[in-house]
């Protein structure tokens, strides 16, 4: 099976910053929350994707799969 090289990198990023909190995630939770007290910038959780056309389409024709 191959790999995607894109994935492979986020999980390195990923291993690697959390290495660097002993893989604690409170105190990652911490961390982040002072740098965002400590931002001008709050920060936001992203905004929810609308349904794909397909399955609004199916909704609407109310189609069984």
């Amino acid at each position: 099976m191959s790999t995607d090289p894109i994935v492979d990198e986020l999980d390195r990023l990923r291993a690697e910053q959390m290495e660097s909190y002993h893989f604690d995630f409170e105190a990652f939770y911490r961390d982040l929350k002072e740098q965002e007290k400590a931002s001008s910038q709050p920060i936001q959780a992203p905004q929810e994707s609308p349904e794909s056309p397909r399955v609004n389409s199916a909704a609407r024709y109310n189609v069984r799969r």
